[in-house]
């Protein structure tokens, strides 16, 4: 029993605790989860230890001696990983790398504690008294051998981190080198100086004080936020230039991005002034104060032309400033956007057009003064309001839920709208609203450019009301027109049309045979007595006599027929496309309806009937003229025995004389 180790170890592993602690509430931070690991470990290992000096037995000391093990396997394993995420190394931890890590400290676990049945751990050296194992088997030298590779690889990860840094990182590193070499110092003096001594093992007191540094290096330079060995990914790699001065501005560190603007041919920059390294812009740090400051440079140096210069104080932890941090950018591109967009947003602002932007759902963001001047309404006013605020209610509803539909769908609607400035007055627009897309093809916000067509509808409601006005008096001119053709070719009294009419249709028939072949017929008609009727009853007797016969004729033929007044008392119809037999018994029917008709003049009553020559084209005539000359001489046949029909027949009439005036 030793109650001063078992306090000296029960301190560590109180202390391992404690750090644990402190980095499980940190355990974000990327090396924090390894610390805690380790501490742990460590932690076991040194409570463990203190216990087996303190039981009173022998074999209860070497049960909890045993019990280290737990602690002892895995704390370099925790070393390891922890110096892994230190020096930026973590992506070597895939799973099979942690399960091949993890085999021997689980192997060395379980040969321990099944030692008896194989003798792999101890061998020919079993543990007698409480204190330490020095000896043991194979597999005690294999995990004595795995466990000094862990611990020496981790010391020259970071004896190689240490010479990689800058002077301004290396405090940090070097803290890390002291802590991993405490372990090995306290473990060599064990197996090699502890016999003289005393058998306490001071490695688990030592692998404490390393924790204790590490923490101190965490916490204290706050290496869970920036980890030196970091810079190498970051910093190297970074797009914008960075670099580090001491307060007399000589450069400390700078990334290759920073070195593009360094003088050419310059060997080393670190540890010459900042005018030295950039001697071709020594006037704008020659121009630089202390304080923090920012900057917009402009360069003569293709492909740079604009840098956005940045310079920070670096302090210390008592806040006192130690260096610079100086960062550019080049920003030539973004100024060359900035002036597109400078020159767009005045072509917008200056434009004759209206233009009103709004977000996806509709939110007015933007309009442009000429819109403000159409409507009336500022764009304080209407921001974040839904452009119905411009509708007049007399557009149809149809053509608002097509245009939202259609610009929706991501395509351009265009078209005319109806709508209303914020004095009330309406206004007229020819609107094309544009969506806006993102590289994914989402909308983003709509475009309405509007141009205001108020005068031109205006103009052409004018034309249009113009235009019906001329349209109807043309209507009346056409139909007043249609009313002297109809006058020109009508017979006043009979309403049947006159001679000249009925010539120059008849010519166009006949000529019209000469493409379609057909038969023309027509029917020449006298009243019989006529002279005795206008003797007896007057002419007015005589009028309604012929009127009667026009309007029986107007009944009773064809729209193809022409029906007219050939002369006094003589009617004749032209029958296009029919024959001689046809236009016979037409002629007919006309002789028997007229001869049963009755006229009443002045108290008397009285019939009359009618005689009817027919002739055709082309069997009796071989034109227009000889065709009314043959139906002429039938109505003379017709007239001598009066109230007949008579067909041309040109051997029968051969000879005769043309009937006298007095007969007709």
């Amino acid at each position: 029993m030793n109650l001063s180790y078992a306090t000296w170890l029960t301190v560590s592993g109180v202390v391992a605790l404690l750090v644990a602690g402190s980095a499980w509430k940190r355990r974000s931070a990327p090396v924090a989860p390894a610390l805690f690991a380790l501490m742990i470990s460590l932690a076991f290992w040194s409570l463990t230890y203190a216990v087996s000096w303190v039981v009173p037995s022998d074999a209860a000391g070497i049960f909890w001696l045993k019990l280290t093990y737990l602690g002892a396997a895995t704390a370099p394993l925790a070393f390891f990983v922890l110096v892994l995420y230190f020096v930026d190394r973590y992506a070597w931890l895939t799973r099979k790398a942690y399960i091949l890590l993890m085999a021997i400290p689980a192997l060395t676990i379980l040969l321990l504690w099944t030692d008896p049945w194989h003798h792999l751990f101890f061998g020919n050296y079993p543990v007698v008294e409480r204190g330490s194992i020095y000896n043991g088997g194979p597999w005690f030298y294999i995990n004595l051998s795995y466990s000094y590779a862990l611990v020496m690889a981790g010391f020259y990860l970071l004896a190689r981190a240490f010479l990689r840094s800058s002077q301004f990182y290396r405090g940090q590193t070097r803290l890390m080198l002291i802590g991993a070499f405490v372990p090995w110092l306290a473990n060599f003096f064990m197996f090699f100086g502890q016999r003289a001594m005393t058998r306490l093992d001071l490695t688990p007191v030592a692998f404490t004080f390393t924790g204790l540094l590490f923490a101190y290096g965490i916490f204290g330079y706050r290496l869970m936020d920036l980890i030196p060995v970091s810079r190498d990914v970051l910093v190297e790699n970074m797009d914008d230039a960075i670099l580090v001065a001491d307060t007399d501005w000589r450069v400390v560190d700078i990334n290759p991005k920073a070195l593009e603007l360094a003088n050419p041919g310059l060997n080393t920059p670190i540890g010459k002034p900042l005018g030295e390294v950039f001697s071709r812009w020594r006037h704008i740090f020659s121009n630089i104060s202390d304080a923090d400051n920012q900057l917009e440079v402009k360069l003569d140096l293709p492909p740079f032309s604009t840098l956005d210069l940045r310079i920070a104080a670096v302090k210390d932890r008592q806040g006192q400033a130690v260096g610079k941090l100086v960062t550019w950018r080049d920003i030539s591109p973004l100024k060359q956007v900035e002036e597109k967009l400078r020159i767009f947003f005045h072509a917008v602002e200056q434009n004759p057009v209206a233009v009103l932007i709004t977000d996806p759902d509709g939110r007015i963001e933007y309009i442009n003064p000429r819109l403000t001047q159409l409507t009336g309404y500022s764009l304080d006013e209407v921001r974040g309001k839904n452009p119905r605020i411009l509708q007049s209610g007399e557009t149809p509803l149809e053509l608002y839920e097509n245009l939202w539909n259609t610009i929706k769908e991501g395509r351009v609607w265009e078209g005319e709208v109806l709508d209303r400035k914020k004095n009330g007055e309406v206004y007229w627009v020819y609107e094309l609203i544009a969506p806006v897309l993102d590289k994914n093809g989402n909308v983003t916000n709509f475009i309405a450019m509007q141009q205001d067509i108020t005068l031109s509808k205006n103009t052409e409601m004018e034309l249009r009301i113009v235009n019906e006005r001329l349209q109807a008096k043309l209507e009346e001119v056409e139909r007043l027109h249609e009313q002297l053709r109809e006058e020109s070719i009508r017979d006043g009294l009979t309403r049947l049309f006159n001679r000249r009419y009925m010539e120059e249709t008849l010519e166009r028939e006949i000529s019209r045979n000469e493409r379609e072949p057909r038969s023309v017929s027509v029917v020449m008609i006298d009243v019989d007595l006529f002279k005795t009727i206008n003797d007896s009853f007057g002419h007015q007797g005589g009028d309604a006599v012929l009127q009667t016969l026009g309007t029986m004729l107007l009944e009773n033929t064809r729209l193809s027929d022409i029906a007219c007044r050939y002369g006094g008392d003589e009617m004749l119809v032209v029958l296009p496309g029919a024959t001689r037999e046809v236009a016979c018994a037409r002629a007919e029917e006309w002789r028997a309806a007229f001869s049963q008709m009755t006229f009443t003049f002045g108290g008397k009553t009285m019939r009359t009937t009618l005689s009817l020559g027919v002739a055709s084209f082309p069997d009796q005539a071989r034109s227009s003229s000889e065709l009314l000359i043959a139906a002429d001489k039938a109505l003379y046949w017709a007239k001598m025995n009066r109230n007949l029909v008579v067909a041309y027949d040109s051997a029968k009439m051969l000879g005769q004389m043309s009937r006298s005036d007095d007969i007709r």
